[in-house]
C-alpha cells in the first residue's frame, strides 16, 4: 500500500491506492473538514502510482457528497502520464473536479467509463450502456449467464435508488475486462444510507454491521416486501459465487467479501465507509450459471434480458439489428470488432430466428469495417449457416458490394489454405 498524508488542507496519496486504502483516505478527508473545519480542500494524487477501481469510485461518491454540502475541492491528477489518462478515461477526474476536469470521451467498447445516475431513467441508461459493451465485447457468451448479469447490475444500481436516498444518487462503472479469462467486474457505489441502517429499520436483532452485512445476503432479507424481495444482494453474492468470482461490500463498519479461493469474510472496519460500494466480478465462461445462481424459494428464476427487449421482434421471432445504433464509426476496423462479437453471439444466443441486419442511413462503409464484421463472421459460421442466419435489409449497392467483397476475399484465402 501507499502513503497517504494530510499537510493542513492537502492531502496527498503517494505509491498505490489500493481498495484497503480506501478507509484511511476517508478519515483523512473527514479530519479536515470536519475536525479542522476546512472549507477547502486539497486532494493531491501527484505521486499515486496506481489507483484501484473500487477504492476511487467510492472516493469519488465521498467527495461528490462534500462538495454538495459546499466544501472545494481541488483535484490534482498522477504525474504518471498512464494513470493521469485513466483519471480522465474512467471519469474518476471529472466526479472528482468536474470545474477543471471534463466529462470523459472515452468510447472503447471493453470499459465503460464512471456515470452518475439520479432518477430510474438514467439507471436504465447507464446498465444499458454497460450491458451492451459486454455483449460487444465478450465472445461466445451463454445468453443465461449473459442474463444473470445484467440481473445483477441492474439489482444492485437499483438498491440505490430504492434503499439509499443519497444525495449524488449512485455511480457505476464497468471497470476491468479479461477477454482471456471471459472475467468482467462492475462497481456500484453510493453515499447515503448504509445497509445496516435501511435493516435495522425493520430488523433491531442486527446488532452489528457485521451481523447487518451477514443477512443482507440471505435469501428474502430486506427492510421492507412492500418496496423489494431482498434478493438482489443475495443473488448478485449466488452468481458470483457460483463462478468462483469476487464479490465485495464495503458498508458503514462492514466489510463483506467472498473470492473463489479464499471463501467469504466479514471483518469490522474501524473507520466507517458513509454509504455502500459493491464490487462484483463474474466470470462468463462458467455453463449454466443462471440456472445455478438465480433460485429464489427453490424455483429457478429467468429474468427478460437485453436480447428480448432490444433485438427481438415482438411480432415474429426475427432478430432486427440496425446498423446505426450499434457503432459511431464504421471506417475502421477496430470499429467493427465489437460489431462482429455482437452478431456473433446473437447467432449463438438465438435459435434459428432470421437476423436482419438494417443499413438504414449507411451509404457507405469501409472496405477493412465489412472485412472485420462480415468477411470475419462469414468465415467463422460458414456458408451455409451465414445465408441461414443473416439478411440485408435497406443496403446501398456500394455497401452490398464492399460486403460481397469481403466475403469473396475471406473465401479465396480459406480456399487458398486448402
Amino acid at each position: 500500500m501507499g502513503l497517504i498524508e494530510r499537510n493542513n488542507h492537502t492531502i496527498s496519496i503517494a505509491g498505490d491506492y489500493p481498495d484497503q486504502s480506501l478507509h484511511y483516505l476517508l478519515a483523512q478527508i473527514h479530519h479536515a473538514i470536519v475536525k479542522k473545519e476546512y472549507q477547502d480542500i486539497i486532494l493531491d494524487f501527484d505521486k499515486c502510482t496506481s489507483a484501484f477501481p473500487g477504492s476511487m469510485l467510492a472516493t469519488c461518491a465521498q467527495i461528490m457528497n462534500y462538495r454538495k454540502a459546499g466544501i472545494g475541492i481541488n483535484t490534482i491528477l498522477p504525474n504518471k502520464k498512464e494513470l493521469s489518462k485513466l483519471f480522465m478515461n474512467a471519469n474518476w477526474a471529472h466526479l472528482l473536479d468536474p470545474g477543471k476536469y471534463e466529462s470523459s470521451t472515452f468510447r472503447g467498447y471493453t470499459q465503460v467509463p464512471a456515470t452518475q445516475y439520479t432518477n430510474p431513467k438514467e439507471q436504465h441508461e447507464a446498465v444499458n450502456r454497460i450491458v451492451n459493451a459486454i455483449l460487444g465485447a465478450v465472445p461466445d457468451i451463454e445468453r443465461s449467464s449473459f442474463a444473470a448479469f445484467e440481473w445483477s447490475i441492474n439489482e444492485i444500481a437499483d438498491n440505490v435508488l430504492t434503499h439509499a436516498e443519497s444525495p449524488i444518487g449512485g455511480l457505476i462503472q464497468l471497470s476491468t475486462f479479461q477477454r482471456t479469462k471471459k472475467i468482467v467486474q462492475f462497481i456500484v457505489a453510493d453515499c447515503g444510507k448504509t445497509i445496516p441502517q435501511t435493516l435495522r429499520e425493520t430488523h433491531s436483532e442486527f446488532g452489528s454491521d457485521t451481523d447487518a452485512l451477514d443477512k443482507a445476503i440471505r435469501e428474502g432479507v430486506t427492510r421492507d416486501k412492500s418496496i423489494g424481495q431482498g434478493n438482489g444482494l443475495f443473488g448478485s453474492f449466488q452468481i458470483c459465487s457460483h463462478c468462483n468470482g469476487e464479490f465485495r461490500v464495503e458498508s458503514r463498519h462492514g466489510c463483506l467479501r467472498y473470492t473463489g479461493e479464499n471463501g467469504l469474510h466479514i471483518k469490522y472496519e474501524k473507520i466507517p465507509y458513509d454509504g455502500t460500494v459493491v464490487i462484483s466480478s463474474i466470470d462468463f465462461s462458467r455453463p449454466d450459471l443462471l440456472e445455478e445462481a438465480l433460485q429464489f424459494g427453490g424455483k429457478r428464476y429467468t429474468p427478460i434480458d437485453y436480447v428480448e427487449l432490444k433485438y427481438e421482434n415482438s411480432n415474429n421471432e426475427n432478430l432486427i439489428f440496425v446498423m446505426k445504433d450499434e457503432s459511431s464509426s464504421f471506417g475502421s476496423r477496430p470499429a467493427g470488432t465489437p460489431v462482429r462479437n455482437k452478431l456473433n453471439n446473437l447467432n449463438s444466443m438465438t435459435d434459428n430466428n432470421k437476423i436482419y441486419v438494417d443499413f438504414i442511413d449507411i451509404p457507405i462503409i469501409s472496405s477493412s469495417f465489412a472485412d472485420e464484421v462480415f468477411g470475419k463472421l462469414f468465415a467463422e459460421i460458414g456458408p451455409l449457416g451465414f445465408g441461414q442466419r443473416f439478411e440485408f435489409m435497406n443496403i446501398s449497392q456500394t455497401v452490398r458490394q464492399l460486403i460481397d467483397k469481403a466475403i469473396a476475399q475471406r473465401m479465396a484465402v480459406s480456399y487458398d489454405k486448402k
